[in-house]
């Protein structure tokens, strides 16, 4: 008789086993889907901050501007122009972007932030004088 509800009350603790880390691998799987494109997008963004500064000298600040801000607003980032920094200095150009990420949840029409995510994206490389004959 104690043998059949010992059998009885581990089926029950494997059903209830299953149930929270199912529920924890859905919490893991759905924050891994909302925030992992924050990283994707800042790294894919510094990528392309370095390769803008090593061809700096064949453009103007005011293209590069334009070039940049473009690919900013196609990855959906949320700053302003006027926090893409383009400096030349010295020899060198500077590129340099800070901007915030958001992750939260909806639940009943209302935005619950989980956590801010600070970004600080930069780019240096030397600016090479055109050779004179």
């Amino acid at each position: 008789m104690k043998s059949m509800s010992l059998l009885r009350l581990q089926r029950g603790i494997g059903k209830l086993t299953f149930l929270v880390f199912g529920t924890i691998t859905f919490v893991a799987l759905y924050c891994a889907y909302h925030i992992l494109p924050f990283y994707y997008y800042y790294y894919e963004l510094v990528n392309q901050f370095e390769s803008h500064a090593r061809v700096a000298q064949t453009f103007t600040d005011k293209e590069l501007r334009y070039k940049l801000w473009n690919l900013i607003k196609y990855m959906n980032i949320p700053c302003n122009p006027e926090d893409l920094k383009i400096e030349r200095n010295n020899g060198f150009i500077n590129i340099s972007l800070s901007y915030k990420e958001i992750f939260y949840l909806t639940y009943q029409g209302q935005d619950y932030d989980i956590h801010t995510f600070d970004f600080h994206a930069r780019a240096s490389a030397p600016i090479e004088e055109p050779k004179r004959l």
